[in-house]
C-alpha cells in the first residue's frame, strides 16, 4: 500500500483511496471522514481490519515530509514569480539563500500536484506561513533516504537539483 495515500483520523491511519475509491476501517464506519467522502461522491468501502494493516506497515517511512520554499521579502523583485528556465537563464538557477522555509511537515502524501492542491485549498495545512504556492515556489519531498526537489514553474512542476538548506519553518 506504499502507493496508496492514506487516510487519517488525527495521527492514525484509517483508510487509504485507490482511484475514485476509498478504503476505510469498517471500526470507523460513520466517522466524519467517511461521509464527507461520500458527499464529495466517492465510493467508499468500509473492511474490517484496514487501520491496523495501515499501522503495521509503518506509514510514516513510506509517505515523505514535505517542505515549501518561498522567496524572502528581500529578494529582489525581479527574480520573483519567474518560470524555471527563465531563472536559470538570466540569474545561474535558484540561490538557497533566497528561500525561506514556509512549511515543514507530513501530509499524507508526497505527490508535488496534490501538495498543490492542499497548499491552495480554502483550508490551508496547520502550521502553513506562506502565501498560496505560486510560481518560483519549491517543494522538497524527503525522508531518511534522500530527498527530491521541485520547482513550481508556469505549466506545473519541474524536478530539480538543488540543495535547498531545510531549517525551522519561522524562517519567513
Amino acid at each position: 500500500m506504499a502507493n496508496k495515500n492514506l487516510i487519517r483520523q488525527g495521527d492514525i491511519p484509517i483508510g487509504y483511496y485507490d482511484g475514485e475509491t476509498v478504503f476505510l476501517d469498517s471500526e470507523f464506519l460513520g466517522c466524519g471522514i467517511g461521509k464527507k467522502l461520500i458527499r464529495r461522491g466517492l465510493t467508499v468501502r468500509w473492511v474490517p481490519g484496514i487501520a491496523k494493516g495501515l499501522d503495521r506497515e509503518n506509514p510514516q517511512e513510506q509517505v515523505r515530509r514535505v517542505r515549501v520554499y518561498q522567496m524572502k521579502a528581500e529578494v529582489e523583485p525581479a527574480r520573483k514569480f519567474i518560470p524555471y528556465a527563465r531563472l536559470y537563464r538570466q540569474y545561474g538557477g535558484i540561490n538557497p539563500d533566497d528561500y525561506a522555509v514556509v512549511f515543514e511537515g507530513q501530509l499524507g502524501t508526497d505527490n508535488p500536484n496534490e501538495l498543490y492542491e492542499r497548499f491552495n485549498a480554502p483550508q490551508l495545512p496547520k502550521g502553513y506561513r506562506g502565501h498560496r504556492l505560486s510560481v518560483s515556489d519549491i517543494l522538497e519531498l524527503y525522508n531518511k533516504s534522500g530527498s527530491q526537489c521541485w520547482y513550481l514553474d508556469t505549466e506545473g512542476f519541474v524536478k530539480i537539483e538543488a540543495e535547498m538548506k531545510g531549517g525551522d519553518a519561522d524562517e519567513k
